[in-house]
């Protein structure tokens, strides 16, 4: 039986001091980083969320895009992407014109141990094709994600 449909948007990511960062995932209305804090309080970040350049930004919201069956990182450090910092990470895949995130782990290495390192109670997620598609799309053309030429 498939996984019912989850909302999918983007939503203003609030860090501790007040400030606001570009971007964090709203799943079924709700900051996905509220539902990873839940599990665990490891302190990460969306990707499209970190004080990172825009094209790495621009990258990240592309490899979502691409949902490819690869895992991805989904949170991360909220100083670089690099998954052995530590990082949120979850399979992205198409099924029909959907797109499910499912298998989340915290992963510190090249390969994630959802055995070992699960979040239980976390995704999976089936979010509408295109709605999923539209959001990703206009953040890669708002400001925050705009590639430097």
């Amino acid at each position: 039986m498939p996984v019912p449909y989850t909302s999918f948007d983007l939503v203003p990511a609030a860090l501790s001091g007040g400030d606001h960062l570009p971007h964090d995932f709203l799943v079924d209305g709700r900051p996905l980083l509220h539902r990873l804090d839940e599990t665990d309080g490891f302190d990460t970040v969306s990707p499209l969320a970190a004080d990172l350049p825009p094209t790495v930004r621009a990258e990240h919201a592309h490899r979502l895009l691409l949902a490819d069956g690869s895992r991805q990182v989904i949170h991360s450090c909220p100083d670089c992407e690099d998954p052995g910092c530590g990082a949120v990470t979850a399979v992205v895949a198409r099924e029909g014109a959907d797109v499910v995130w499912r298998d989340f782990a915290w992963q510190t290495g090249t390969a994630a141990e959802p055995v070992r390192e699960p979040y239980p109670g976390v995704g999976p997620y089936r979010f509408h094709g295109p709605t999923y598609r539209s959001v990703l799309l206009g953040l890669l053309e708002s400001s925050a994600c705009r590639r430097v030429a």
